[in-house]
């Protein structure tokens, strides 16, 4: 295939040296005479392992070509990918000054060419940008339909400085988001014999996967650091012990407490962590992620009772009071946060949950409990048929299934979802998930 690939810097140089390897032909369009200069040459305008050998042999071989003119770029072209940067504002905000230049430049370039390449947004976009503004843009600036006359999908990239090439080559996942079926089929053409999986997505989720990688990322690394002091503090070698926590592909390394989802709570990671903190607090070491963990969960919490209280129900109906399903412990439960702020509101309360026996409750969870609802043994019900007379019924545990969500929206009770029953359509009119 013939690509345009606007903005000869990071992203799109690297994207045009593997494409290049791959065997399509590429041109180069940034408004910078010297980075055109390069690429014309066959020289590479940044520095990154493996790029100038794949940007020489292009050229070598007479696919690749580089201008300052974007018409002149897009002629003939299959495909334009847009790898211009998206900087920080002075807000915090992302600039989209670039992006949107280069989308205003191909519309006005096909408006009377009669081209019609596939656009390709990959640098990093805010979720709804590609949508609100982007797309938008295009038909305005092209004067054509966007889903009808012409496509534009958001493509992210997950290329780390150092490894680009490789990460190109071999990535971890392709990921395109398109707002109309089959909009990315020549995109996905390119990656044909890839050994990658392949996720087709809204262009605001794709947009979202982007950031989500990111922040994790972040995450990881202020994480070990912050662990890293604590235990440095505590005469322990962080190493070690990050050595053993990362062999933990089972619970630590892995997809498990990454869905979204209630708060967390019970007899151990909240009690944890108010222990780390303090041996922190003690050792006059700043753990600022560390200590926020606690207050975000209890914003999870808030968030859950503000979205019943906005529906103005008399009576919710809840299913799960411990802190997850199949357990009787109700320490620290997220749940039992809930229940005692809507008693707050004045909300009457029906609660399910098949396993809370109170008369067989002991020690700190029967405290602790009965601490938070003084009278559980009144706002308990034996079956979920008894929460019909609800308003709102919040599910907290998987102990009910699609076809009794059904019958109680049938029966005008809305239904906020905190776990994600499956079969579920989450458009469904008085469905409510918490994340989805």
């Amino acid at each position: 295939m013939k690509v345009s690939i606007f903005g000869m810097g990071y992203v799109g140089v690297v994207s045009a040296a593997c494409l290049l390897r791959d065997g399509h032909e590429i041109v180069g369009i940034d408004p910078v005479d010297a980075k055109v200069a390069d690429v014309c040459q066959g020289r590479s305008p940044v520095q990154e392992a493996g790029v100038a050998e794949l940007l020489a042999a292009g050229h070598q071989a007479g696919r690749l070509h580089a201008t300052t003119s974007p018409a002149e770029g897009l002629d003939n072209s299959d495909m334009a990918w847009i790898c211009v940067g998206t900087p920080s504002d002075s807000d915090g905000g992302i600039n989209l000054a670039a992006v949107e230049t280069v989308i205003g430049q191909i519309g006005q370039a096909l408006r009377d060419s009669g081209q019609r390449p596939l656009i390709v947004v990959r640098s990093t976009c805010l979720p709804g940008t590609t949508k609100d503004r982007l797309i938008p843009l295009l038909a305005k600036q092209s004067g054509l339909t966007v889903g009808r006359d012409i496509d534009l999908v958001f493509h992210p990239e997950f290329l780390r400085e150092g490894s680009a090439v490789e990460d190109f080559l071999s990535p971890p996942k392709i990921v395109v988001g398109e707002d109309r079926r089959s909009a990315a089929d020549r995109l996905l053409e390119i990656y044909e014999g890839y050994e990658a999986p392949v996720y087709r997505l809204s262009t605001g989720e794709a947009e979202m996967v982007k950031y989500s990688d990111n922040l994790f990322h972040a995450l990881k690394i202020t994480f070990a650091n912050e662990v890293g002091a604590v235990a440095k503090s505590a005469g322990v070698d962080a190493r070690k012990v990050a050595e053993v926590f990362c062999a933990d592909t089972t619970l630590n390394i892995s997809p498990r407490y990454l869905r979204p989802g209630p708060a967390f709570g019970g007899s151990c990671l909240p009690k944890d962590l108010r222990a780390i903190l303090r041996l922190a607090s003690l050792k006059s070491v700043k753990a600022p992620m560390l200590e926020g963990i606690l207050d975000s969960n209890d914003a999870q919490v808030d968030r859950v009772v503000e979205r019943i209280c906005a529906q103005q129900p008399r009576t919710v109906g809840i299913v799960g009071l411990a802190f997850k399903a199949d357990t009787d412990d109700m320490r620290e439960s997220p749940y039992v946060k809930v229940a005692k702020a809507l008693i707050g509101e004045g909300i009457r309360l029906l609660i399910y949950d098949p396993v809370v026996r109170p008369s067989r409750l002991i020690g700190s969870n029967k405290e602790q409990v009965h601490k938070a609802l003084r009278h559980l043994e009144e706002l308990l019900v034996g079956s979920p048929d008894e929460l019909a007379t609800a308003d709102l019924i919040l599910v907290n545990h998987r102990t009910v299934d699609p076809k009794r969500i059904h019958d109680w929206i049938d029966a005008g009770i809305h239904v906020l979802d905190a776990v994600g029953i499956d079969g579920i359509d989450p458009e469904l009119s008085g469905y409510e998930g918490l994340y989805w």
